[in-house]
């Protein structure tokens, strides 16, 4: 298939694709530097890619918790060669915003061949206060579904603010409106360990049942620990080129880059009505549609959001969300595998290298080189989304 020269924006660009990626596992490594975590996936990207250092034109580095420079400060322990270099921080997303920015800079014809870390330093529980907050937000939004007005000093109506309490919300009234079951939304948890046993780079690498996400500690109801990502350690990188540099290169099985759509909510905070627009967009300007899609990895830092996602992502109809999961379409070996990778709930969600090791997934998964946890089918397509705190979406689509 030819390379798409299209944004989805109505822009011509160059066709651009992935060629090399590598990870720091995710974990909880406080012994570590931000420069020991990003240096081994650096170093494994050039490497997967076949290039130097010296190679690379251009360095986007998405992080939240570094401080300011990070992305120099990383790039340059690998020699000052000159590079242009750009940091991100877009909550959740901040990788994938690094991966676009690296990606518009090569299909602009800025450069030929860029690099895009994540990498993030938050190794920290859940705090008792947290939850409390996600209790306390929860009681609130109840109390003012019964038409109870509850207020905070000075008179204001209190709004929920912990994704706990979001999250909570969103499964309750899936439920109640779909007939979603509690068991189906656990499936979820149970199917992302089951393939995160399977990832060297994950940060939890043990099988889960059914029973154990039950009856994990509580977090906001009916939410348990075990329906929620953990926080951590980590880095990933992957090496993007130009035409040109593929064949300056000779890069045999590119991905090529089909879609890059970021997308805002137009108000509210609905993000699953504003991952259906991004991947309507993402879908039109790849010209690849949801039943071609041949894998996905999805922000799921709760259970409930790959069922949600799944509908908005068009891969089945609202509602069934729940039902896709219960049917096994999601898992490896199903119709559309969903989070190969363990995903948020098991692989982990270090913030800044979430969404680059999204990306890496779909890479070794199209290339064939996801060892133990390969698709059997062996897609040749595949989606990556995200979305971040503030209410910003990101929807991508490669393929071979």
């Amino acid at each position: 298939m030819k390379p798409s020269t299209a944004t989805g924006a109505g822009v011509d660009t160059r066709a651009v694709a992935v060629v090399g990626a590598g990870l720091h596992r995710y974990g909880k490594f406080d012994e570590l530097t931000y420069h020991d975590l990003a240096q081994p996936a650096i170093r494994g990207a050039l490497e997967s890619a076949g290039v130097a250092w010296g190679d690379i034109e251009a360095g986007w580095c998405g992080h939240t918790q570094g401080g300011i420079t990070l992305g120099a400060r990383i790039f340059s322990r690998l020699g000052k060669t000159g590079l242009s270099i750009t940091n991100v921080e877009n909550a959740s997303a901040s990788g994938s915003y690094a991966f676009r920015g690296a990606w518009l800079e090569v299909a602009s014809g800025q450069c030929d061949v860029a690099i895009a870390l994540g990498v993030d330093k938050r190794s920290r529980e859940i705090s008792p206060q947290f939850v409390q907050a996600g209790i306390e937000a929860l009681e609130a939004e109840e109390a003012k579904a019964a038409g109870k007005k509850k207020s905070q000093s000075g008179g204001r109506a209190f709004r929920p603010f912990s994704p706990v309490a979001k999250f909570a919300v969103m499964a309750r009234e899936h439920m109640d409106k779909y007939g979603t079951t509690i068991d189906q939304v656990a499936q979820v948890s149970v199917k992302q360990h089951a393939n995160a046993a399977l990832n060297e780079y994950a940060q939890y690498q043990k099988p889960v049942t059914l029973e154990e996400v039950h009856e994990a500690r509580m977090l906001v109801d009916p939410l348990t620990v075990l329906h929620s990502c953990p926080f951590g350690d980590g880095a990933a990188a992957v090496i993007l080129m130009s035409e040109r540099g593929i064949e300056r290169f000779g890069i045999e099985n590119p991905v090529w880059v089909r879609a890059s759509i970021s997308q805002s909510q137009e108000g509210g905070d609905d993000l699953d009505a504003t991952t259906e627009k991004a991947a309507r967009c993402a879908y039109e300007a790849s010209g690849i549609g949801p039943d071609e899609i041949g894998m996905v990895e999805l922000h799921d830092a709760f259970t409930i959001e790959e069922i949600v996602y799944v509908e908005s992502l068009g891969l089945c109809a609202p509602g069934e969300g729940g039902k896709l999961v219960e049917s096994g379409a999601t898992a490896r070996d199903g119709r559309v595998p969903v989070n190969s990778s363990g995903g948020l709930l098991a692989m982990g969600h270090p913030f800044g290298p979430t969404g680059i090791g999204q990306i890496a997934e779909i890479f070794w998964q199209l290339r064939g080189e996801a060892g133990e946890r390969q698709i059997p089918s062996r897609p040749r397509s595949g989606l990556a989304h995200m979305v971040g705190m503030g209410g910003t979406c990101i929807v991508q689509v490669f393929s071979l």
